[in-house]
């Protein structure tokens, strides 16, 4: 069951009307084209309107959706996304999602899913957008692990983005959490200069495993791919910053394993007059700053290399 509403486009977030935009473009879509029962039962709080509440169900499995009054940290009316989960009507697990915006409704999206194949019962996902002009995207899970009596709760995240349900991208087999990478967001341009790629989590037990890596999801990265071209084939500014998305880029290409590819295709593009992400703080920060005296890189090629190294993708 997926409930679906339409917006007027003044009240969508920024999140929701880059989604609009990229598939009015015609982006290849890195997920398979398969019904949403098969990634399980979904429920979107902005179909909700009048009504507080909803209910899923699956199997011996409900979850009761409500819409709570709320107020957020800075004292402004809120409302709370709540999901309360029952097996054979008992109680197993609540959550909560964080206070958003009135006006929002809850802005999450409940689903029934099987994330983890070894478990008796499938898990609910509790996926809730904070509110911010950049911000985030937090996921809850509650789940049963093989082998356990009690039902237990997986965070993930915050990341970029709005609220998603778990999805099934090519070359997988079971449905999958879909962020960004959080770790480019910033790194070597501003926020709207920059991209970052995506990164793939499955649930294994009490954990979610980054399996970005495994080449069963190089189709899904080759897809993500196409969506550079138009960047590439822009002639050269020298006035620009392409650094932000040109890093992406070469991780991205390292998924497929064509790093070398990238890495030279950088080299052709790069700003070598940006000085943003030379400096890296290693030590981490406390209330004073770096605790660290901070990494000084000479350009952009080295000051990437070792981030890609930092964050995987080198390897």
């Amino acid at each position: 069951m997926l409930l679906v509403l339409m917006l007027r486009s003044w009240m969508l977030p920024r999140w929701l009307l880059l989604g609009l935009v990229v598939a009015g473009m015609g982006v290849a879509s890195p997920f398979r084209a398969r019904s949403m029962e098969d990634e399980g039962t979904v429920l979107r709080t902005e179909t909700l309107k009048q009504r507080r509440s909803a209910e899923l169900k699956q199997g011996p499995l409900s979850v009761e959706v409500q819409l709570r009054p709320a107020v957020n940290p800075a004292g402004h009316q809120a409302t709370q996304a709540v999901a309360t989960v029952r097996v054979k009507g008992e109680v197993v697990g609540v959550l909560e999602g964080p206070e958003s915006p009135v006006g929002m409704n809850g802005a999450a999206v409940v689903q029934i899913v099987n994330l983890d194949p070894a478990n008796v019962y499938p898990e609910v996902l509790l996926s809730a957008f904070t509110g911010g002009a950049h911000c985030c995207n937090q996921m809850q899970v509650l789940t049963r692990p093989m082998g356990q009596q009690l039902w237990r709760t997986v965070h993930l995240g915050p990341f970029d983005g709005g609220p998603a349900p778990a999805r099934t991208p090519y070359g997988g087999t079971v449905p999958l959490i879909v962020s960004a990478d959080n770790r480019f967001l910033y790194q070597f341009a501003c926020y709207a200069c920059g991209r970052a790629p995506t990164r793939l989590w499955q649930l294994e037990g009490e954990q979610f495993v980054d399996v970005s890596h495994q080449l069963r999801y190089r189709p899904l990265y080759r897809r993500e791919l196409e969506s550079y071209q138009g960047l590439l084939d822009q002639p050269r500014d020298p006035d620009g910053n392409p650094n932000g998305w040109l890093a992406a880029y070469v991780a991205t290409k390292a998924l497929v394993g064509e790093r070398p590819q990238g890495w030279q295709q950088m080299l052709e593009r790069y700003s070598a007059t940006s000085d943003w992400g030379l400096k890296a703080c290693l030590g981490g920060y406390d209330a004073k700053g770096c605790r660290t005296p901070e990494v000084v890189y000479p350009n952009f090629p080295e000051a990437l290399k070792a981030f890609l190294q930092r964050t995987g993708y080198w390897n």
